[in-house]
């Protein structure tokens, strides 16, 4: 009887202690799960590689390119003065910063700042107003490099001082709304479809109000970004963006006005300041054809380098669509033959089927002469991107004008800035910009709209 209780407490003690020992192996495999998912996580974090700042008085995008992994952050505003903060999981430092944006812009600075733990880095953009920010993820595989990401950052001014940026600003502010309105009102439940025969009618006659049959001259407008108390960009040896746009602006201007193919006009012809609305304007005053702004970029990497060239992004095509369609005073004043067909008629399906033509023919074209420089640019120095880029840019905005926004190189690179300085490099630039725009509309000749 007693060595019976002896071995139930032996085998008692047995158990618990097994028991036990599972218990502690439960306990370590979770923590080795959990130690495991800390190293994956660290190991597939993003890495900030460089900063892109596109920017006016009352909007700017600014896109962070991440390698190495998804990128993990999140952004608020502080105020008084004006900053939105930029927390991204990065143990490393970033260098580069601060990136000086000098003039009367949205975004003055990028700087880093204190982080808030040892994990992560602190990236500071100091603003002139109160501004409105959303944020979108790009990834895309890049071969050598693996996945390749990028944060692209879209801040509106809530208000500036200028008159001009004022007016722009708001309508930014309200173009979703105005884009819902209005396809609300062509597509919702109350609204009949029309017949096959009368939208083959409103395509046609919309199709006749944006091309004609008769080749003429092609007026462009030449934009050179920056000016007066704007420089834009400033390289490290001190020349300022400005003066490398109007320089190579001029040299274009010279170039096509000897060209019979192209007749010239510049949005500037000296150093002052002109509003991005303002731009636009000149350029639908003079009925161009094609718009093309200069610009030279900057980062915090001195390393970047490269021409690029950009175009007007769907997102921000749509938008402009939906504004154009509700304010109809505007819309006489679209070129290409649109203005007539929109202003003589009360037809809604062919105001949103010209404003549809109109919109994806700039935007075609302002693509396929982007891809016609980018060729022309690759022979003369280094690309920064091979194919356009797409953005979100107040200058690339109007409908009736296809528009290219041509980076002509890192001023922020030591290197860079002394071609941009250059003389010899400026006339190279502005016969690369003239030949791209050549080469395309040799073949695809201008045509008029039909009388």
């Amino acid at each position: 009887m007693i060595n019976a209780f002896f071995v139930n407490m032996s085998v008692n003690m047995f158990v618990n202690e097994i028991k036990k020992w599972r218990a502690y192996w439960v306990m370590a495999c979770v923590l080795f799960f959990m130690l495991s998912q800390l190293v994956m996580t660290a190991a597939s974090a993003a890495t900030l590689s460089n900063i892109h700042v596109k920017n006016d008085p009352s909007e700017a995008v600014v896109t962070l390119e991440f390698t190495g992994g998804h990128p993990d952050y999140r952004f608020f505003p502080l105020h008084s003065p004006e900053r939105l903060v930029v927390d991204i999981r990065q143990p490393s430092k970033i260098i580069g910063l601060p990136m000086r944006l000098s003039g009367q812009n949205l975004v003055k600075l990028v700087r880093s700042s204190q982080a808030p733990d040892a994990n992560h880095q602190r990236v500071v953009l100091e603003l002139a107003h109160k501004a409105t920010a959303t944020s979108t993820v790009k990834t895309s595989a890049v071969k050598n490099v693996g996945n390749k990401s990028q944060v692209v950052m879209t801040l509106k001014a809530n208000g500036v001082a200028n008159n001009s940026s004022v007016s722009t600003s708001h309508a930014l502010q309200n173009e979703s709304k105005r884009l819902l309105t209005n396809h609300a009102q062509l597509t919702g439940k109350e609204t009949q479809p029309v017949s096959n025969h009368r939208e083959q009618g409103v395509r046609k006659q919309a199709a006749q109000s944006v091309q004609g049959r008769v080749s003429r001259p092609i007026v462009v407008a030449i934009d050179a970004g920056h000016g007066g108390q704007d420089p834009g960009a400033i390289g490290l040896r001190g020349l300022k963006e400005k003066n490398v746009t109007i320089n190579v602006a001029r040299k274009l201007e010279a170039l096509l006005r000897n060209d019979p193919m192209f007749t010239p006009v510049l949005t500037r012809n000296g150093d002052y300041f002109i509003s991005v609305a303002g731009r636009s304007e000149v350029a639908r005053k003079h009925k161009a054809n094609m718009l093309v702004s200069i610009h030279a970029d900057a980062a915090p990497n001195r390393s970047a380098r490269g021409a690029s060239v950009w175009v007007l992004s769907n997102r921000r095509a749509n938008s402009e669509l939906g504004n154009w369609l509700e304010q109809h005073e505007k819309q006489s004043e679209l070129l290409g033959g649109a203005g007539d067909a929109l202003a003589n008629g009360t037809d809604p399906y062919l105001s949103k089927a010209v404003l549809d033509l109109q919109f994806g023919h700039s935007q075609r074209v302002g693509y396929d002469v982007a891809m016609q420089v980018l060729r022309q640019l690759s022979g003369i120095g280094s690309l920064h991107k091979r194919t356009p880029e797409h953005a979100s840019l107040g200058v690339l905005r109007s409908p009736d004008i296809p528009s290219i926004l041509v980076e002509t190189g890192f001023i922020s690179n030591v290197s860079e800035e002394g071609l941009l300085g250059s003389n010899q490099y400026q006339e190279k630039l502005a016969q690369a910009i003239h030949l791209g725009l050549r080469h395309y509309f040799l073949a695809n000749p201008l045509q008029s709209a039909p009388k």
